[in-house]
């Protein structure tokens, strides 16, 4: 809605409409709301006929009831929400004018449209002017009933009671409805958000799962293609492993559309020794927390292949080291290189608004790790390296015996 609109002092409500289509709740709470007031229109009505049926009588009912419905519709219905913003002091001042002036021709009878305009008045009005403007109109309903035929005390008390419980029954019904409308507008809310949220799931997971396996194939596309002349055994062997590298990418895109994929940390630790040899970088691994399940196993694993692909795709590293060490619980992983880019020497420490303008996919993994409960920094020190530390504690941690492990620490050492 623009501001012209927005500036109005009379309140808007909200919409009737969840996801384009007309809610079936929101329906019923405005069937509920008008049976009320045409109940109380009749009401009155009947009560302005056993007065008598005379040719005033018969010309009001003919012309202003129909004008106090209309206008009802206008102060009620969330359609007309726009024609209120710009017109609802009028049409409050014009219902107060039908209302007031009948009396002082119908007698008390007519007295009990003053309900309709009194709700009117809360629905459209600032609380600080509709409290005294009910007020003042309960005031002179009963004023002008005591000026009447049937000005006695009774029906003046009873005109004021009658305007008075009128007014709150139907704002309080029009507020009900009001609020449904606008929980089903929140329904509608909390479902985009899901959808946004799961959109950012993938293209997340696309992201972190598939710029490292692109990178490698990349990588080893290259060296096998000068390796087709000089050692055709050499460019056979980096082919087969660019087909296993497809074939898992293919995977993976399939484990993404269908969920958040699991990963296993010692995995890509072997992969990772693999692609950085290939990319004829020094690396050295030391692998000291044993096989690990669960949610840090895959986030770990996410932040090493992540980690890897920038070593790959954005320095000029010659050197790199990789650290997984457990230690009171929690499984910290190190990843270190020289070859950072002269522009990301300045960047020092990067904070988290840093990581979301500077790198996706380190800020992907900042994210990563807060939903886990981990910690993550990045950082390029003075001596030109840089640093990628991430820790999460160990949902499951399996202690592998002795031999066991330290097989798997040869087999990662480079």
């Amino acid at each position: 809605m623009t501001d012209r609109y927005t500036e109005s002092p009379v309140r808007q409500e909200p919409g009737v409409r969840v996801l384009g289509i007309e809610a079936p709740a929101p329906r019923f709470a405005l069937v509920v709301v008008w049976t009320v007031i045409a109940a109380f229109l009749t009401m009155q009505v009947v009560d302005i006929l056993n007065e008598g049926i005379t040719a005033v009588t018969v010309a009001c009912s003919a012309t202003v009831l129909p004008a106090i419905l209309g206008l009802q519709l206008v102060h009620t219905l969330p359609r007309f929400r726009r024609l209120r913003a710009r017109y609802g002091r009028w049409t409050l001042l014009g219902q107060a004018l039908l209302t007031v002036v009948p009396v002082l021709l119908l007698g008390g009878p007519w007295g009990g449209m003053g309900g309709f305009t009194g709700a009117s008045m809360l629905i459209l009005l600032p609380r600080r002017v509709a409290l005294p403007a009910f007020g003042a109109l309960i005031v002179a309903i009963g004023v002008g009933t005591a000026h009447t035929e049937q000005g006695t005390v009774v029906n003046v008390l009873y005109m004021m009671m009658s305007t008075l419980v009128t007014g709150i029954i139907v704002y309080s019904l029009t507020l009900l409805s009001d609020l449904t409308l606008a929980v089903h507008e929140a329904q509608e809310d909390i479902t985009r958000v899901a959808v946004i949220k799961e959109r950012l799931r993938f293209a997340r997971d696309l992201h972190d799962l598939l710029g490292f396996t692109l990178s490698a194939i990349t990588l080893k596309s290259e060296l096998a293609h000068t390796m087709v002349n000089r050692s055709p055994e050499r460019a056979r062997t980096e082919l087969e492993s660019i087909v296993e590298l497809s074939r898992q990418a293919l995977r993976d895109v399939r484990e993404v559309a269908r969920s958040y994929r699991s990963m296993s940390l010692l995995t890509e630790l072997s992969s990772a020794r693999s692609v950085l040899s290939a990319a004829g970088i020094d690396a050295h691994l030391r692998v000291d927390c044993g096989r690990l399940s669960g949610s840090a196993d895959t986030v770990l694993a996410t932040v090493l292949r992540e980690g890897v692909t920038n070593v790959i795709r954005h320095s000029k590293a010659s050197r790199c080291t990789i650290d997984a060490v457990a230690q009171e619980g929690v499984i910290s992983l190190r990843l270190a290189n020289d070859g950072v880019p002269p522009r990301l020497r300045e960047l020092g420490r990067c904070r988290p608004e840093q990581l979301a303008r500077d790198n996706g996919g380190l800020s992907n993994l900042a994210l990563r790790l807060s939903e886990v409960g981990g910690t993550f920094s990045a950082e390029v020190r003075e001596d030109g390296w840089f640093h990628l530390e991430a820790s999460a504690a160990a949902d499951a941690h399996e202690t592998p015996a002795p031999d066991a492990d330290a097989s798997d620490d040869e087999s990662l050492v480079g």
